[in-house]
């Protein structure tokens, strides 16, 4: 069989065939780019000043900011005498407070940074299909893009935590950036779904105990995690699914990950939605783990905590809420009419039910199907095809 672009260049293919083919292919290729971790200078944070005098700074260590590259140390012993000052290097020294892994033997919580992305909802599909609640560790500047699929993690059950608005290195900034950093994504969460969550992940895992005193103060228990299959580093090689899913077999049968700083016995593992190929693997991850006899849960769950997000009140939190119920409500009501039998609830009065019982703490088993940005152009590709080969 011909491949698809073999087509682009065929005398007897219709230019304006030719065009339309061409095009589809260029919408699918930048659909499915992969956005880059970390790169915060190209994101423009929000800034208000009010921000600021909301946050008492007097219980935040004065410890100087340090820039990137300053924790790396070729000498580093790592064991904790140097953690700190080669951060880069081995790793922040743990607070007993900092969550790393489930207390419990034989639980595992799933989570995933850097999202939203146009790949979320395909990881919420199999989510849903094995009825498994993760952990979504997301950026503000991405909940910016896609509003609507935070609306589906929260109105499916899963747990929001925050990882600031455009990945910084938090120990480079000072305390005013890091609260604007902080305050913009809580504004972003605010708007799409009306709750503020209690948990935090640093980005790179940094964070010393100025910037955890300042998490701290603003509300926030730092997330960290006990399992790491590298799925930033390995998601272009040809053997990246037995690269990530090693990383979870090893942990399983009680091999060291080097991560367990609080030495706990159950896993929190970490996973980004920015990569295909390391969303890919979440089923044979799933069902390796519940041959194994793990049970999944969320962070916050598994370290006992039932009220993760804090649930807005007064004027601005009935706003939030009326506002992601009449955006759920909508996009239902789209896909409905355009495929009906892709949407899970076509009521939209049981949706808005849904919704209200999540905003007050209570899981609902309802869900929606909202596409990815990816979704509809693979489609048009295929309908292209189709025309061409026909």
């Amino acid at each position: 069989m011909r491949p698809f672009s073999a087509y682009l260049s065929s005398p007897k293919l219709p230019s304006g065939l030719a065009i339309l083919a061409l095009t589809s292919l260029l919408l699918l290729s930048h659909g499915s780019q992969v956005q880059a971790q970390g790169d915060s200078q190209d994101i423009q944070v929000p800034r208000n000043s009010q921000w600021l005098s909301a946050v008492d700074l007097t219980k935040v260590p004065n410890i100087p900011v340090r820039p990137v590259g300053s924790g790396i140390c070729e000498d580093s012993l790592c064991d904790g005498t140097d953690n700190d000052r080669c951060f880069e290097s081995c790793g922040n020294v743990a607070s007993p407070e900092d969550l790393y892994g489930c207390p419990s033997a034989h639980h595992w919580a799933l989570t995933f940074d850097d999202g939203p992305s146009n790949y979320t909802s395909e990881l919420l599909d199999i989510l849903d299909e094995y009825r498994i609640k993760a952990t979504f560790c997301v950026l503000g500047s991405n909940v910016k893009r896609y509003p609507q699929v935070l609306q589906r993690i929260f109105q499916s059950g899963h747990q929001i935590a925050s990882h600031t608005y455009s990945h910084p290195h938090l120990m480079s900034l000072t305390n005013e950036e890091i609260i604007y950093e902080i305050k913009a994504t809580e504004e972003a969460i605010r708007d799409a779904i009306g709750i503020k969550p209690k948990y935090i992940r640093p980005p790179f895992g940094e964070a010393d105990d100025r910037v955890k005193g300042l998490l701290r103060t603003m509300g926030y228990r730092v997330l960290m995690w006990n399992v790491d299959p590298t799925d930033y580093d390995v998601y272009m090689l040809p053997d990246v699914s037995n690269k990530i899913q090693g990383a979870f077999r090893m942990a399983a049968v009680g091999q060291d990950t080097g991560l367990n700083a609080n030495e706990d016995p159950g896993f929190i593992s970490l996973q980004h939605d920015l990569y295909q190929q390391s969303i890919d693997q979440v089923p044979d991850i799933i069902q390796s783990l519940l041959s194994k006899g793990f049970i999944f849960t969320t962070a916050a769950d598994c370290a006992g905590d039932a009220k993760p997000h804090e649930i807005l009140g007064g004027e601005d939190g009935l706003e939030a809420q009326a506002v992601i119920v009449g955006k759920i409500a909508a996009v239902s009501a789209n896909v409905t009419s355009v495929n009906a039998t892709s949407a899970s609830v076509s009521d939209t009065n049981l949706l808005t039910s849904a919704t209200v019982s999540n905003v007050s703490n209570v899981s609902s088993g309802a869900s929606i199907n909202i596409y990815s940005q990816s979704s509809w152009v693979l489609g048009w590709v295929i309908a292209t095809a189709a025309l061409l080969l026909s």
